[in-house]
């Protein structure tokens, strides 16, 4: 019998254990939904404000390409002054 009384109150405290963790983690969800949320309504405004004010014009893939050679080019330059 003192057995069995020990038993479940290792049981109870392990189930209290677990549901106060259980509670901790569903909170840390909420915010992290919350937060997600925000930062989803934040990017909305500013994607709306972007393109209320006319934006900045998004480079070609020419000129991408060009930046990328000039960034390569000032690589080498770079690796050469180290030498």
């Amino acid at each position: 019998l003192p057995s069995l009384l020990r038993r479940l109150v290792t049981l109870i405290s392990a189930q209290a254990a677990l549901g106060a963790s259980s509670q901790a983690f569903r909170k840390q969800a909420e915010g992290a939904s919350q937060a997600a949320r925000q930062y989803l309504e934040d990017n909305d405004a500013l994607r709306k404000k972007l393109q209320e004010s006319g934006g900045a014009p998004s480079p070609t893939r020419d000129e991408n390409e060009t930046l990328k050679a000039k960034v390569e080019s000032l690589k080498e330059e770079l690796e050469l002054s180290k030498r």
